[in-house]
């Protein structure tokens, strides 16, 4: 008899009554102590043999391959899913008010792919397609562009000389600091960012990254790279944003606009390992295609690094699937 199950397996060898290679569920304990991230979908391993047969040894051998083939698996065996907290402090600039904002922001990351949601924005990463979606699912709309992002192949000419001159005052700085802390159970190193741009707007952030959640870090800069990519700060920060080792698990940022200065926070409040729902970064098929607009997408609207556009828009609604 064989039978085949996500979570049991048997394939008697001839002779034997019974041989049983068996995985637990990522809920029990891990059987086998120090084993590596990716070990976690395998947390019980049992062997029994209860006849004596010459393929015992070959059975268990291959068993114990098994076994290490799992545990030794790329840690992308199942998607990190990562919360963050976000407000932003009430202002009033040039007599406008804006109240204070808080939302939620869902980032899930795959190998190859990742789906940031914040309220009724979406943005979709699909590096093995070389394609970017940015969705807004109240209207059903999304805006499409090709990866690695070249912002003139999307704007007119005329407009294309009008950002040229803007993103020349842009510029941003990253600076390390020894300063550590530690935030839940990660221990998080201290970076100071400061970006300047078009009419005397500065932006300062505080950034705190640790290297304790095993994150490809290839796959995780090689992402932020591509979110920053379609901002008109992308040139500068790209560089510099290089220089964060590891996931920036707090960032707490000033920003002035015409003399009038904005706080705002974001907090990862959680980090899990999940299996994807099917269809989780696909595009919806009932969708319109609107035109990309660059200045939509400018971190200099507090963004910052990953950022998805100026901070001005409605409280966040409950994330909705795409």
């Amino acid at each position: 008899m064989r039978r085949w199950g996500a979570r049991r397996v048997e394939f008697p060898p001839r002779g034997a009554r019974s041989f049983v290679l068996r995985a637990g569920s990522a809920g029990e304990p891990d059987a086998l102590p120090g084993a590596s991230n990716p070990a976690r979908s395998v947390a019980r391993l049992a062997v029994s043999v209860r006849s004596f047969d010459p393929m015992e040894t070959v059975m268990q051998r291959l068993a114990t391959f098994a076994a290490l083939v799992l545990l030794s698996a790329p840690a992308w065996c199942a998607d990190f899913v990562i919360t963050k907290a976000k407000h932003t402090d009430a202002s009033k600039i040039m007599g406008r008010e804006q109240p204070a904002q808080d939302s939620t922001e869902i980032t899930w990351m795959g190998k190859d792919r990742m789906r940031v949601e914040e309220g009724t924005r979406v943005t979709l990463v699909r590096a093995d397609l070389k394609k970017m979606f940015m969705l807004d699912t109240a209207a059903k709309t999304y805006t499409a562009v090709d990866l690695p992002f070249d912002m003139k192949k999307y704007v007119p000419a005329d407009m294309a000389k009008m950002i040229e001159p803007m993103m020349a005052q842009m510029k941003a700085t990253v600076t390390p600091t020894t300063e550590t802390k530690k935030i839940k159970d990660w221990t998080a190193t201290k970076y100071t960012l400061t970006m300047t741009g078009p009419m005397g707007s500065t932006v300062t952030q505080d950034l705190w990254a640790t290297k304790d959640v095993a994150l490809d870090a290839a796959t995780m800069a090689s992402m932020r790279e591509t979110l920053m990519s379609v901002s008109m700060m992308a040139g500068p920060m790209a560089a510099e944003m290089k220089k964060v080792d590891g996931l920036v698990l707090v960032t707490e940022r000033t920003q002035t606009v015409m003399g009038t200065a904005i706080k705002s926070k974001e907090e990862v409040t959680s980090i899990e390992q999940k299996e994807p729902a099917a269809g989780l970064y696909e595009l919806p098929k009932d969708y319109t295609e609107t035109p990309f607009d660059p200045m939509a997408e400018s971190p200099m609207g507090g963004g910052g690094p990953g950022g998805r556009g100026p901070r001005g828009a409605p409280p966040a609604k409950a994330p909705s699937g795409g």
